[in-house]
């Protein structure tokens, strides 16, 4: 199909309109004939498909192409001064017009307008510009200053990977307006000419997009006006929207019943809810309800229902969409007999832990143990301060011994021994405004189950699933951990072992949240669909956020104690994962974007896998293959943890010492007081006086 579409080019000038400018914009030459073109429509994330080429076909009529063409260069005069600035605007809207549904990037790839403005005395410069895209319903403004001085070649007009602001949501929907505004202020006569042909572009990296008419494949279909099909063919169609899909079949002899449907991965923001398919006999009644098996590998979303013993004859099964929302899908369905199927409780484990160790690097089997600043050796401490201090004090205690070697071992034992230890286990507190894992664990549970509801806006389901830990940009983490193993890397680096993770077990805490909702059961004691989305989602996120925070719990030295401290800022960042369930989405300030595009990749597990089966007992099992790229390369630099620490980083080493010198002063002031007793003695008895 050929599209077209004309687009204004429009000049302005501050104060009054010069009619002599108007028409020199207007009278631009053209040196080279246009030529229709077929193209995909708007933005696609096919090979260039997010490739925006500003184009200018003739007078008035200038666009964005997926591909370069039309004039090579569109040129004016200006007649602008110091006191009487000029505006010129250019308009270029999307040609052909957005036609796919598309994701739209996190990032700007690239934006490169080459503008270049020769005043009458032959010098080059590059005005101001203030430039605006319009994606949809958001809108990105930017602004560039105008050169002071004359450029020899001014460059163009560049921005690369900058960040979009999509507060209109991240779905581009079809016909949705995608425009560029230019507004170039001019403060000079001369010439100016925007250079097109490949020049000036816009790039955006779509990561998904899906043409909603091609893949609704099954139309015309409705409750009314169902599509006849053999049960146990494979059939294919997509949700568009509200839309109503039924199927006509008729149902054969059997003692079990599969219906097998699998959704394809969509953004989370435009996936359809998925209950329970309508299964109703020709005598309008409908089927009783199945046992269902949800299994998300992140691809797809494989979803099994399991009736037994049906009825037999003539069905309809219909499924329903939700507005604003698009999901192509498969179906088929299977006839068989009684036996251990998919849904079978007993193809479950019987709990799903936290796969702890998927993220450690250093060796488990030279662990070292970690304590906290106990009271035993405070209070030795103290009873050898006392001891060194009474010695010390006695008038026959030596000079030389009290200030030379008792004085300087009670204060490195007051310090090291005292204070010191006093200084930790203070430190060691939690904090009044820290939480705990097990809290934080909670508030990310808790979090998903609200963005899960219905009528939660897409943004905001995206933007809360994609935060690392359930932290918003700009919100700060503070965290308390008890760690009481760590091991050595082989960059003599320390990984720390936390032991709640060891003993979580996901389904517990998951359902443990699903039960604090109450009403999570339809009518028919089937999972309600936000039950079974949140448990998809927090099985995924749940594990995604502490393997990244088990990476994480790296530090330089060897711990003093056993306590930690996180404090850290979370800002904005490209998220990881599938674009169904990003992860990853914000990023401690401390640690660089590189480096956390770095991590995301290492570390992102190979395949997770989680299966829900909605049963007589409601059972989860999470699949978990980790990453087999992740090294010690990938781990950042200190990001806002902390060990616990004392007054001074050598508290211990100076109390072993005080305790050294108190010893060897009281040990010589001992054998001292000795030594003149037996002096005494002697001369004593050599007087007779003891004879």
């Amino acid at each position: 199909m050929i599209y077209q579409f004309t687009v204004v080019v429009v000049l302005s000038m501050a104060n009054f309109t010069r009619p002599l400018l108007v028409l020199g914009v207007l009278m631009v030459s053209f040196y080279q004939p246009w030529t229709l073109v077929h193209a995909s429509a708007g933005l696609t994330s096919e090979e260039n498909g997010g490739d925006l080429f500003l184009s200018c076909r003739e007078d008035n009529d200038c666009v964005l192409t997926p591909t370069p063409i039309g004039e090579e260069v569109v040129t004016g005069q200006s007649s602008a001064n110091a006191f009487q600035s000029e505006t010129l605007t250019f308009e270029f809207q999307a040609d052909p017009p957005q036609h796919h549904v598309a994701l739209l990037p996190d990032l700007m790839a690239l934006m490169e307008i080459d503008f270049k403005h020769q005043t009458e005395a032959g010098s080059l410069f590059r005005p101001a510009l203030n430039a605006r895209l319009i994606l949809g319903q958001s809108v990105n403004e930017w602004s560039f200053e105008a050169d002071q001085l004359p450029q020899t070649n001014p460059a163009p007009y560049v921005l690369e990977d900058e960040p979009l602001s999509l507060t209109g949501g991240r779905v581009l929907w079809e016909d949705e307006p995608l425009r560029l505004v230019l507004t170039f202020t001019l403060d000079r006569p001369g010439t100016w000419a925007l250079n097109m042909r490949g020049a000036s572009v816009v790039k955006l990296d779509v990561p998904w997009s899906i043409d909603a008419e091609a893949v609704d494949r099954d139309e015309p279909t409705s409750t009314t006006q169902p599509r006849s099909t053999q049960f146990e063919d494979l059939n294919v169609g997509a949700l568009v929207g509200a839309d109503h899909d039924c199927w006509a079949f008729e149902v054969e002899t059997h003692e079990v019943l599969r219906l097998l449907v699998e959704w394809e991965q969509v953004p989370i923001e435009l996936e359809q809810p998925h209950p329970v398919p309508d299964f109703i006999t020709a005598a309008g009644r409908r089927a009783p309800a199945p046992e269902v098996l949800v299994d998300d590998d992140g691809s797809s979303v494989k979803m099994t229902y399991r009736w037994r013993a049906l009825s037999t004859g003539d069905y309809t099964m219909c499924m329903h969409g939700s507005p604003g929302k698009v999901q192509p899908y498969t179906w088929s369905g299977a006839f068989g007999y009684e036996g251990l199927g998919p849904t079978d409780p007993t193809g479950f484990g019987s709990a799903s832990y936290y796969p702890q160790g998927a993220a450690l690097l250093g060796d488990l089997d030279d662990p070292y143990r970690l304590h906290g600043q106990g009271l035993a050796l405070l209070l030795l401490s103290m009873v050898m301060l006392g001891v060194f201090l009474l010695v010390a004090m006695r008038p026959t205690t030596s000079y030389k011994l009290r200030l030379g070697l008792f004085v300087p071992g009670a204060v490195l034992l007051l310090v090291g021994g005292v204070l010191h230890p006093l200084w930790a286990m203070a430190d060691e507190v939690q904090h009044e405004d820290e939480i705990t894992l097990d809290t934080l664990i909670e508030m990310r549970l808790q979090q998903l189950w609200d963005v899960s509801a219905d009528g939660v806006p897409d943004q905001t389901l995206s933007t809360h699933t994609g935060a690392t830990w359930g932290m918003l940009d700009g919100e700060k983490l503070k965290l308390k951990l008890t760690v009481e193993e760590a091991i050595p890397l082989e960059d003599g680096r320390w990984q720390l072992l936390v032991p709640e993770l060891a003993s979580l077990r996901l389904d517990q805490a998951i359902f443990g949240q699903v039960a604090k909702g109450q009403t999570y059961q339809s009518d028919d004691g089937m999972l309600e669909s936000q039950t079974v989305r949140f448990v998809l989602l927090a099985g995924r996120s749940l594990l995604l956020d502490l393997l990244m925070l088990e990476a994480l719990l790296v530090v330089d030295d060897v711990p003093d104690s056993s306590v930690f401290h996180i404090e850290t800022t979370m800002v904005a960042t490209h998220a990881a994962g599938s674009i169904a369930a990003p992860a990853w989405g914000t990023r401690p300030e401390g640690i660089s974007t590189a480096e956390w595009v770095r991590l995301q990749g290492s570390l992102f597990p190979d395949r997770i896998s989680i299966s829900l089966c909605d049963c007589d007992l409601d059972l989860l099992d999470v699949t978990f293959l980790p990453s087999s790229g992740f090294d010690l390369a990938d781990l950042p630099q200190q990001w806002g943890l902390r060990n616990a620490v004392g007054l001074l980083p050598y508290g211990s080493v100076l109390m072993w010492l005080g305790l050294i010198l108190g010893a060897s002063a009281t040990t010589m002031e001992v054998q001292r007081a000795s030594r003149a007793q037996k002096l005494a003695e002697a001369y004593r008895s050599e007087g007779g006086q003891w004879a």
